[in-house]
């Protein structure tokens, strides 16, 4: 075993690194994660509707587009094994609060809570992590310790929303759920604190703010770069329609056709396992298709009449919610709303729409790389991209939870009266994601033809020389 870790770049210490930090990195979402497997549920216990319940998951977006400005002063000061220890406390604390004082928080401290939560999560932890799994193997291995992080992350993910769903089946209330997400944050960032190396920075011999600098500087020469811009609203695309598979598909089924808490939390937590996907994406890319941009214009494609069909069986399968004017108690979910062929068909749809979008996600940044940028601009090309692609985390939430119509809960946060949603307002939605796949399909279009020129280009550059 010692022969095989060596071969690869690892001693027994720093796989054994490896693992704890995958374990950290993914279980730090594990309160974050109730909302897709409890996606009825947890707004109620944090005392909110649907549509506030989407202010607060928009905050994701808002801070990663205000956030990177802080992360060049803190990774050039502090340690990785530090940053990824405040990480983890301050994001187990805030979510132990919530917990504890939910439902009865205003919405501004609960806005307060959320974003401050995400800072530690998306701002500080991320480059804190990926520098720790850097540091785990040598230059050579790089591609592998990636490649075996995200699986990792994929599995874990999957495993805690089956424990979600368990939970729910056996009727655990969602804020005990809450608690329990609470204490697995905190423990595994007390684990990971003493596996990390102790003086390594994110920055490296303070050359994060000089690149931070540089990157700022290359702002107004990419944005004059097409692929960059083509590449940002490509990702702005699919990630919109991304935050829709990941949190509202199984919210749009309880919704429309009044599908048990229990059965939403399973297909929230099959679409979670699609999470492994991107394994399959960098085979494909590299075996079957010429470039990353054809593998991705081909998906889109399907990804189109997917969610094409989709929204056509929300329009002809539309039930007659003035039966249900006055609701529905959560132990008598109406039934027979749609034949059970056709939901069996729509949720093997949304799962198919939902593996395209986990498989497109895992290489839409490709591009900057493969089009020619170049490495000195690299880092503020990325950080344009990110900034135009992630613009979906702020508003979809918004947009998305505000169609749905939210249950009545008691004083403890419990639901006691569930409202169906009008079908044809979420097929509306899922017509809109459709647009945004066809606009995707358009952009990878485009980039297929400009990596043409390239190579054009050069050819006769070849020919120039010879």
């Amino acid at each position: 075993m010692k022969h095989l870790l060596l071969k690869y770049g690892f001693t027994p210490a720093t796989f054994f690194q490896l693992i704890l930090i995958t374990i950290n990195a993914q279980l730090l979402y594990a309160f974050w994660d109730i909302r897709n497997s409890v996606p009825g549920g947890f707004p109620a216990a944090l005392g909110v509707t649907d549509q506030e319940a989407g202010y607060l998951y928009s905050m994701q977006g808002l801070v990663i587009l205000v956030g990177t400005i802080a992360l060049g002063w803190v990774g050039d000061r502090f340690s990785i094994r530090n940053i990824m220890l405040l990480s983890s406390l301050g994001v187990g604390c805030i979510s132990l609060f919530i917990t504890l004082f939910s439902p009865g928080l205003s919405m501004p401290v609960l806005l307060a809570c959320f974003f401050s939560m995400l800072f530690f999560s998306e701002v500080l932890f991320k480059p804190a992590n990926f520098k720790a799994l850097r540091s785990s193997t040598s230059e050579d291995h790089q591609g592998l310790v990636f490649g075996l992080f995200e699986f990792g992350r994929g599995v874990l993910a999957f495993l805690i929303s089956l424990l979600w769903a368990g939970m729910l089946y056996y009727q655990v209330a969602p804020k005990t759920m809450m608690l329990a997400s609470c204490v697995i944050v905190l423990l595994t960032g007390l684990a990971v604190y003493f596996v990390v190396p102790k003086d390594v920075k994110v920055g490296d011999e303070d050359t994060h703010v000089e690149s931070s600098m540089e990157a700022i500087k290359g702002i107004g020469y990419v944005a004059k770069l097409p692929v960059v811009w083509i590449a940002g609203l490509n990702v702005f695309c699919i990630y919109g329609t991304f935050v829709a598979s990941g949190t509202y598909f199984a919210r749009f089924l309880q919704a429309g056709y009044g599908t048990s808490a229990v059965a939403a939390a399973v297909f929230a937590s099959i679409v979670i396992g699609l999470r492994m996907l991107p394994l399959v994406s960098s085979i494909l890319v590299e075996k079957v298709f010429e470039s990353t941009a054809h593998f991705m214009r081909t998906l889109q494609i399907i990804l189109v009449i997917l969610l094409s069909a989709i929204a056509f069986i929300f329009f002809t399968n539309h039930p007659d919610i003035a039966l249900y004017s006055q609701g529905y108690l959560p132990d008598q979910a109406p039934e027979g709303l749609i034949s059970s062929g056709m939901f069996t068909l729509l949720m093997v749809l949304m799962l198919c729409a939902s593996a395209c979008c986990f498989m497109i996600r895992g290489v839409y940044y490709a591009p900057i790389g493969e089009l020619g940028v170049a490495k000195k601009h690299s880092s503020a090309a990325m950080s344009f991209a990110i900034t135009l692609g992630y613009l979906p985390a702020l508003l979809a939430p918004i947009i998305l939870g505000g169609l749905v119509q939210s249950p009545e809960k008691d004083a403890a946060g419990h639901i006691i009266r569930s409202y169906l949603t009008d079908t044809h307002v979420l097929a509306m939605a899922f017509v809109g994601l459709a647009v945004l796949a066809l606009v995707a399909v358009c952009m990878s279009h485009m980039l297929v033809k400009l990596r043409a020129k390239l190579n054009l280009k050069k050819i006769k550059l070849k020919d120039n020389m010879h």
